[in-house]
């Protein structure tokens, strides 16, 4: 790189004119490598994903039930939509350019309702509004959403799910029929928002298999098959 000497002053004109020509030009390149350098790289793109809906093999239903899923609750601390990242024991992180599409309460309500119907452990998993009274209700909650990030070079996607199972038939209301606690901690390489969800995507398709074999063995009492809420029209 040129350099100007310590004394310019006992240079000839024309030489002094060299010399600043020659530092303005090997200035000039090095502010358009940086500019080149800044433009060319790409800004912060934000990211939005989904859970998957557990799979399950096809098969005849365990019970002659109907099933509603009544509600699925997530810890205040997991609620947004912004990723979840746990630094140490006491201390999280959001993501601010990762995100959930929509809040995790309504994106597992989903995908807990289509996993509970693929388990075929019920004759019917009902959709919110539907005119079919069921025999049975369960409810979930997320406990664990997060990126597990406090060992280095050792992250987990960890993912906590507790459901409840009880009867809403009136002789039998209120009363527990099943309660468990599952609990994941998946490891996985990159350290990326896509790795990490592709995690909790692994944690809940097996979370939803347990569910569903031990809801097909579990000995529900046999309620009579449910009906619509609106009364047959009197036909005489």
């Amino acid at each position: 790189m040129t350099s100007i000497p310590s004394n310019p002053v006992c240079l000839s004109p024309a030489k002094r004119l060299s010399v600043l020509r020659q530092f303005l030009q090997v200035s000039g390149l090095i502010t358009t490598v940086l500019l080149c350098g800044c433009a060319s790289r790409a800004p912060w793109k934000k990211e939005s994903f989904a859970l998957a809906t557990p799979s399950a093999p096809a098969g005849p239903a365990a019970h002659t039930n109907i099933l509603s899923l009544h509600r699925v609750t997530v810890s205040p601390l997991f609620a947004g939509q912004p990723l979840v990242y746990r630094t140490g024991e006491n201390s999280y992180e959001r993501d601010p350019y990762a995100e959930f599409l929509v809040p995790p309460n309504q994106m597992l309500e989903q995908c807990l309702r289509s996993g509970l119907r693929n388990g075929h452990a019920f004759a019917q998993v009902l959709d919110p509004g539907s005119e079919l009274k069921p025999s049975c209700a369960v409810e979930v909650s997320a406990t664990q959403l997060c990126g597990d990030f406090r060992q280095p070079g050792k992250p987990f996607a960890v993912l906590q799910l507790r459901f409840l199972l009880y009867s809403i038939e009136p002789a039998h209301h209120g009363r527990e029929l099943w309660e468990r606690e599952f609990t994941k901690r998946l490891p996985f390489t990159h350290r990326t928002p896509a790795a990490l969800v592709a995690g909790w995507n692994a944690g809940l398709q097996q979370i939803m298999e347990e569910v569903n074999t031990e809801l097909n063995r579990l000995a529900v009492p046999k309620f009579a098959p449910a009906t619509t809420s609106v009364a047959a029209p009197d036909v005489r």
